[in-house]
C-alpha cells in the first residue's frame, strides 16, 4: 500500500518545475527564514486578526477534543458497551467510512446552504455531535447503528469542511501557506497534551465508574462513564465555538445590512 501511494503521488501530483517563471522568480526573491524564526513568523500570521485567530483556535480545539474523546484505542469498548464480537469492529469501521463517503459526496453542499454558511454550520454540527454522544450513552447496538453513526457522520463531515473552508476564506491569500504550516505545528503541539489529559480522565472514570471484573483490558474506563465525559467535552466545545464564530458572523451580517441601507 505504501508503494502504491508513493507511485500515485509521483504520477498525479504536479511538479515544482511546472511552475511559471514569474511565480518562481517571485518566490526566490522573497527572503526566507529558517528554524524558530520562520515558525514565529508563521505563528504571527495565524493571529494577525481576531477573525483569523478565532478560526485557528476553533480548528485547534476541534482536533484536541476529537483526540481526547476518541475511544478507538480502547481495546474492548464495543465489546463491553454493545456485547459484540471483536471482529465486528471491522464491519463497523467499513460502515462508518461508507457513511462518511455518502455525507461528503451528496449532503454537505446542501446542508451548508440550508444552514446559512460555514459558521452556523460548524456550530450546528458541534451541537449535533454532543447530542449524538448523549444518545449513545444509553443506546443499544441497533440505535448505535441506525441513529448515532449517521448523526456522527453528518456532524463530523460538516464541522470539518466548515472549519477548513473558513480558514481559507479569512486567511490572507499571500500567507495562507504560512497559516497552514503554523496550524499543523500547533495541532501537533496540542496533541502532546492529549495522552496526559486522557490519563487524568481515565483516573476520574475509574473513581466514579464501577469496575468491570469481566473486562479483557484492565484500566479501560466504563463505556457509559466515558461517553458522559465525552458529552460534557463536546457540549463545552459547542459553546466555545459559538462564542468564537457566531459573533463574527452576526457583526459581518450587520455590516452588510448597514451598507445596503446606505446604498439605498
Amino acid at each position: 500500500m505504501f508503494v502504491i501511494n508513493s507511485l500515485l503521488a509521483y504520477c498525479l501530483l504536479p511538479s515544482d518545475i511546472e511552475r511559471d517563471d514569474d511565480t518562481t522568480n517571485m518566490i526566490k526573491s522573497k527572503p526566507t527564514k529558517k528554524g524558530s524564526g520562520k515558525f514565529i513568523t508563521n505563528l504571527k500570521e495565524c493571529f494577525s486578526s481576531s477573525v483569523l485567530a478565532s478560526v485557528v483556535i476553533s480548528n485547534l480545539l476541534y482536533g484536541w477534543v476529537t483526540r481526547t474523546t476518541s475511544y478507538s484505542s480502547m481495546s474492548t469498548f464495543y465489546e463491553e458497551k454493545y456485547d459484540v464480537e471483536p471482529h465486528v469492529r471491522g464491519y463497523l469501521k467499513s460502515y462508518q467510512q461508507l457513511l462518511n463517503f455518502i455525507v461528503q459526496s451528496f449532503m454537505l453542499r446542501a446542508l451548508l446552504t440550508r444552514l446559512g454558511g460555514e459558521r452556523k454550520a460548524a456550530c450546528f454540527a458541534a451541537v449535533m455531535l454532543a447530542a449524538a454522544t448523549l444518545c449513545e450513552v444509553d443506546a443499544n447496538f441497533q440505535v448505535f447503528i441506525s441513529v448515532v453513526n449517521p448523526l456522527v457522520a453528518v456532524s463530523v463531515g460538516l464541522i470539518g469542511v466548515s472549519l477548513r473552508s473558513l480558514l481559507t476564506q479569512v486567511a490572507p491569500k499571500d500567507s495562507i501557506g504560512s497559516v497552514l504550516a503554523a496550524l499543523d505545528v500547533l495541532q501537533n503541539a496540542a496533541s502532546v497534551s492529549v495522552p496526559f489529559y486522557r490519563t487524568f480522565l481515565f483516573k476520574l472514570a475509574a473513581t466514579y465508574g464501577k469496575e468491570d471484573v469481566d473486562a479483557d483490558m484492565i484500566g479501560d474506563p466504563e463505556p457509559r462513564v466515558w461517553l458522559l465525559s465525552s458529552f460534557l467535552h463536546w457540549s463545552m466545545f459547542a459553546l466555545v465555538l459559538m462564542f468564537l464564530l457566531l459573533p463574527k458572523a452576526i457583526s459581518k451580517g450587520g455590516e452588510k445590512v448597514d451598507s445596503s441601507k446606505k446604498n439605498r
